[in-house]
């Protein structure tokens, strides 16, 4: 409850004034230790990945700064959220400067790295949040939901319109909608919001659906949305959503908020201080590291095909806090979903750069994994900061600098880079041919094509798949 959330942050306050300066004399040590900021190539040696993989860096500031959320259009362009305002300084003095952007990055030569950035838009205030529609972007920012048109096709946006005022539940960027994504039902869902939204005959469309989560949302081969919560890593709906709220004489109690797991050990691979309630008994171990999730977000249910074929279908979340990702496995049983970590005591992915903050993933069309790195030394929000956390983060320069930021590839050792698929440019028929792919990227893109077309050519095409095909997916 509201009441009991207020509580909780003022006592933290307090506990956090009486604790500051004083430290468990087992800890002393590594709280002292310096966090000095790493070029790319020094953080990529601090990287600890499962066995078969690697880790690659895709793009770097000062191309990207920064980054909160990562998407690929349909020709393959890497599409980036920059969040520049966030954090400026130990108070957040600046945050509501207009200095946010997205940024669409694109590989020319086919070698794995970016090596061109447009500026799709500018002048943003506290972007977080990207879904590519039909001529441009719907993009959530200084609250409210905008639709962006590029009209000439620059990769700039020329045209910038409101859609709803009312898209953000409030100004904090740890409690405020985002997420917009495009599930298989056409609509598009949010983390931390009781909206949707559709493009229905030339005009948006809000409904809506049950509330879910934090940070980031994804979605399985069945429309299933997984979400989560800092403290709660992995959460899902055991139907598609708004299934059970079509019967206007049911009030749902169960099947939806599903906790998967209750497991929140991690396991850092470097002390993690720097955390708002490290001052509280049970949070760090002797080392200085991390016990639990404080910071989960961004869960993505990974539906590629470059991971090794045990991967599909795993959730990978995020953990900035602890400068890692965790694994976990997901299993159906009847008719709940179970996770758990296949690996306890070793993460799939750990750094040894307190600086790496992975905050946002995504599939690519090679069906890699791909990892938002804000690079950044303090992630808590201003409003949220304790005199301990404070103390830390000036004592240990990890105010500054600012405005970094690069974007990560996971992919197997012998994994090389290839030149994508022009969907924009493919035939319908294609399409359809496409809606069978074993790449759950390529089959949303697909459908999204599809979709937008609005070809009713294809329909007899689409009614001999549905009906004859032995792919349960197409």
């Amino acid at each position: 409850s509201a009441p009991l959330k207020t509580f909780r942050i003022v006592a933290s306050f307090i506990i956090g004034f009486l604790f500051a300066g004083c430290t468990d004399n087992s800890a002393i040590s590594p709280k002292q230790e310096p966090s000095p900021e790493h070029t790319p190539a020094e953080e990529l040696a601090t990287f600890q990945i499962s066995p078969g993989l690697k880790i690659q860096l895709v793009a770097a500031e000062p191309m990207v700064q920064d980054p909160v959320v990562i998407t690929f259009d349909p020709d393959g362009r890497l599409w980036v959220v920059e969040m520049r305002g966030f954090m400026p300084d130990i108070n957040g003095k600046g945050e509501k400067e207009p200095v946010g952007r997205v940024s669409v990055l694109e590989d020319t030569n086919y070698d794995g790295r970016m090596d061109v950035s447009k500026i799709y838009i500018d002048s943003l205030i506290m972007p977080r949040a990207l879904a590519l529609v039909p001529g441009g972007a719907l993009i959530a920012e200084n609250e409210a939901l905008w639709l962006t048109q590029d009209v000439n096709g620059d990769l700039h946006a020329d045209t910038k319109t409101l859609v709803d005022s009312l898209y953000a539940g409030g100004p904090s960027p740890e409690h405020s909608d985002n997420g917009l994504l495009r599930n298989i039902d056409n609509w598009y869902y949010s983390a931390r919001s009781r909206f949707r939204y559709r493009l229905n005959d030339g005009k948006w469309q809000r409904d809506s659906t049950e509330f879910r989560g934090q940070w980031g949302i994804s979605h399985d081969d069945k429309g299933r949305l997984y979400y989560n919560y800092n403290w709660s890593q992995l959460h899902a709906d055991l139907v598609p959503p708004n299934y059970l709220s079509r019967n206007k004489n049911h009030t749902p109690t169960t099947g939806i908020d599903h906790g998967l797991t209750i497991d929140r050990r991690i396991y850092p691979i470097r002390p993690n201080p720097a955390v708002n309630r490290g001052y509280i008994p049970g949070t760090l171990d002797k080392e200085g590291r991390l016990l639990e999730f404080t910071a989960a977000c961004s869960p993505l249910f990974y539906r590629g095909t470059a991971l090794p074929k045990e991967y599909y279908g795993n959730v990978f979340v995020c953990e900035p806090a602890g400068n890692l990702i965790k694994r976990n496995i997901v299993e159906e049983k009847d008719l709940l979903l179970l996770a758990h970590d296949p690996t306890p005591g070793k993460e799939f992915l750990a750094s040894t750069d307190e600086r790496f903050r992975p905050v946002h993933l995504a599939t690519g069309p090679d069906g890699a994994l791909y990892i938002a790195d804000m690079y950044k030394g303090l992630i808590e929000y201003g409003a949220y900061v304790t005199p301990y956390l404070r103390e830390q983060t000036i004592m240990r320069k990890l105010d500054q600098p600012i405005n970094r930021g690069r974007i990560w590839r996971i992919a197997p050792d012998d994994w090389k880079p290839s030149r994508p698929t022009k969907f924009s440019d493919v035939s319908s028929e294609k399409l359809i041919s496409a809606l069978s792919d074993p790449d759950g990227w390529h089959r949303d893109i697909a459908q999204r094509l599809l979709v937008q077309r609005g070809d009713k050519n294809v329909g007899k095409q689409l009614t001999e798949l549905a009906l004859k095909s032995d792919n349960q997916l197409a």
